[in-house]
């Protein structure tokens, strides 16, 4: 039966492929088995329920959009900073993270998945900004601004076209290096305090 030859982690890919397309409600044995041309008993022989369907939808999600990201970031031999602005930032892969977060709107699971990667995410992008010489609580600020730009990019219904991309990406790898410093004037610049003269005895 053809249902049974498809196995757990085809059904997490499709039900992900799914998601970004029709949403989450789309996530239940019966939606996605009429949608893949299957009986729901497939479903049923690798999944003891839908629960547990879409916990492995968003570690599967997590993978995607976090570690393997990480992986590939710290595996590059060229700036990695800008070569995870430049990953963040292409259209590849957003469908399916709005989705995600739109689920994480209406479930609870989805919800505390969608905060754990925010949250190393950020993490992930302050170690970054840290090594390339900002003070961690600047590096922390200015990675908090990078992935707001971030999801305003992937919630948005306009993409920019490829050449706004990059001067985008470029501006913003400016602002995340830049790091002002307060300048200090040289001692002998500095106004002298004027001594109060003592009155004489």
């Amino acid at each position: 039966m053809r249902g049974h030859r498809l196995g757990p982690a085809e059904w997490v890919n499709a039900g992900l492929k799914r998601l970004a397309k029709s949403g989450f409600a789309i996530l239940k044995a019966d939606a996605l088995a009429k949608t893949l041309g299957i009986t729901r008993g497939s479903f049923y022989w690798h999944f003891v329920d839908v629960s547990a369907f879409h916990a492995a939808i968003l570690r599967r999600w997590r993978e995607i959009a976090l570690e393997n990201i990480i992986e590939e970031i710290d595996a590059a031999a060229d700036d990695r900073l800008e070569t995870l602005l430049y990953r963040a930032f292409s259209a590849a892969g957003s469908d399916i993270e709005g989705a995600v977060r739109a689920w994480a709107t209406a479930d609870p699971r989805a919800k505390a998945a969608v905060e754990a990667v925010d949250a190393e995410r950020l993490r992930y992008l302050r170690k970054l900004l840290i090594e390339v010489g900002l003070h961690a609580n600047l590096a922390g600020t200015r990675a908090g601004i990078i992935y707001w730009s971030y999801l305003g990019f992937v919630l948005s219904p306009n993409k920019p076209d490829r050449a706004f991309l990059k001067r985008a990406i470029t501006d913003l790898t400016q602002l995340a290096r830049s790091n002002p410093r307060q300048p200090t004037k040289p001692r002998s610049a500095r106004r002298p305090r004027r001594r109060m003269k003592r009155a004489a005895k």
